[in-house]
């Protein structure tokens, strides 16, 4: 059985993270650390470089509750709740419970704390379930009309797929979907092409095309598709944009007022380190010219105890046309009976430590080692092994790739991929997952592969970058000699 080589005793701070020394790592050091301005656990707050600052990220790591006899590279499927955020939980169930309190209330201070956080005001943002929760509150609350189209891709995840579906058997909505590259041979400007494409062969057929919705990063690559760029072939057409952004919250530190998107779901639970049933979703709820000078869409909430036909007077149809919001709607669909408010606010604190890092300093951390990841990859494997680009406008923190370098073809096989993140696990104590893939053949046709999907976060450093790059290594060369 090979296990990881050395223990996790740094986890604890007993040793000092290894510093990058070639070109490479001096780069990605360079990227995530020049200049930053952090914020130390704690409360005290000072500039560090984060090359010289082994203390910051080692109570980085330290705020985390993780197991140290394994390396956690899944955070795709899900987080951890910091130390602190678990005090909280605690702390605030048990007040809940002594004092029979309620959960009722559209969480109004919450929602003001932590919307700056995501570029947006607290009437735009809703702390929702999850992910599929946001989706469905999203796409289930336009009204749509027979014959209406929606172009999406042929990646999403079932939280966007099944509303969609939904939609389709309810109200005869139509579904086109764009056929996603895969691979490092990749530009934003394919993306748009793709879409408009879609939108013009959609329109061909005689049918209303409506909304846009794609998933940036992608569940199944970690492929970022370019929001802001989607956003303006949305705009330029006149058509609703729904993000499935599930992967965003906690990973990137977007500004959503200016992505310009209608609808975003992502989830608290993942990136964010919020507990389970979390999520954050995003409603543009004015018009910034500068941004998305469409009219808000007409929409209906789907689940709410607080609707009513007007909204302080206002008729709920008579939504912004300007930068002022008419109502606050993010309220509406806030305030569905009796919520668990330990949980919503346990989000709120992991927000709060997020913000207090810096949500740019963790972008530029998980992205780097994604970097690394990637470049690793091409430098063992070859770049075809990658289905993930490199490109800094569609890379994430999750990345894909084939490990099968003595018989890439085993890639199609899900039984031997499953096997190999099985025994990743089982003998080298390092979790991750694989996705199901699409692969583009043609203009019109896919296959499927199975590859690795690996996430790189805050709890990570450049060692278990190398330890997960020579662990798959070895474990395929084993494969490959029958052991």
């Amino acid at each position: 059985m090979r296990k990881n080589n050395g223990d996790h005793s740094d986890r604890n701070g007993q040793d000092e993270p290894d510093l990058p020394n070639d070109y490479a790592r001096r780069r990605f050091m360079q990227m995530i650390g020049a200049g930053a301005s952090l914020a130390a656990f704690g409360g005290a707050s000072g500039t560090l470089h984060a090359a010289n600052s082994i203390g910051f990220w080692r109570r980085t790591s330290n705020a985390f509750v993780l197991d140290p006899r394994k390396t956690f590279m899944n955070i795709g499927t899900a987080g951890s709740m910091p130390r602190a955020v678990l005090q909280f939980f605690d702390k605030a169930n048990k007040e809940q419970a002594r004092d029979s309190l309620n959960g009722y209330g559209n969480f109004a201070s919450l929602r003001s704390r932590i919307a700056p956080g995501f570029g947006v005001d607290p009437d735009e943002l809703v702390v929702s379930y999850n992910t599929s929760d946001g989706m469905c509150h999203a796409i289930l609350g336009i009204p749509w009309q027979p014959g209406d189209c929606v172009i999406t891709t042929n990646h999403e995840h079932p939280g966007g797929n099944v509303p969609l579906q939904i939609a389709v058997d309810r109200y005869g909505i139509a579904v086109r979907r764009v056929l996603l590259p895969t691979g490092n041979n990749q530009s934003p400007e394919d993306y748009v092409a793709l879409f408009e494409e879609a939108i013009a062969n959609a329109q061909a057929e005689g049918l209303n095309v409506r909304a846009m919705m794609w998933s940036s990063p992608t569940f199944v690559t970690g492929t970022m598709l370019p929001i802001r760029r989607l956003v303006d072939v949305a705009i330029q057409h006149g058509l609703i944009s729904i993000c499935d952004g599930a992967h965003l919250p906690g990973m990137m530190a977007y500004d959503y007022a200016q992505l310009g998107v209608d609808f975003m779901a992502g989830a608290g639970h993942k990136w964010q380190c919020g507990p389970g049933s979390t999520g954050i979703l995003i409603i543009r709820n004015k018009v910034r010219d500068e941004y998305n000078p469409l009219p808000l869409p007409a929409y209906f909430p789907v689940v709410t105890s607080s609707y009513s036909p007007t909204i302080g007077g206002v008729p709920w149809t008579n939504r912004a046309t300007g930068p002022v919001a008419t109502f606050d709607i993010a309220a509406v669909i806030q305030s569905c009976g009796s919520k668990h408010s330990p949980m919503l606010n346990a989000l709120g604190e992991a927000c709060d430590m997020w913000d207090e890092i810096g949500r740019s300093t963790i972008q530029d951390y998980v992205l780097g080692l994604a970097n690394e990841l990637k470049r690793q990859i091409i430098s063992r494997w070859g770049e075809a092994a990658l289905y993930s680009p490199d490109h800094p406008e569609l890379a994430s923190a999750l990345t894909s790739f084939n490990p099968f370098f003595h018989d890439p073809e085993l890639i199609k096989n899900s039984t031997a991929v499953g096997e190999f993140v099985s025994r990743l696990n089982n003998e080298y104590d390092i979790i991750i997952r694989n996705t199901r893939t699409p692969v583009r053949t043609s203009p019109t046709t896919t296959e499927d592969v199975f590859p690795l999907r690996v996430s790189t976060h805050l709890w990570h450093d450049m060692r278990d970058v190398d330890r997960l790059v020579d662990a798959c290594w070895d474990l395929a060369t084993r494969i490959s000699q029958g052991a």
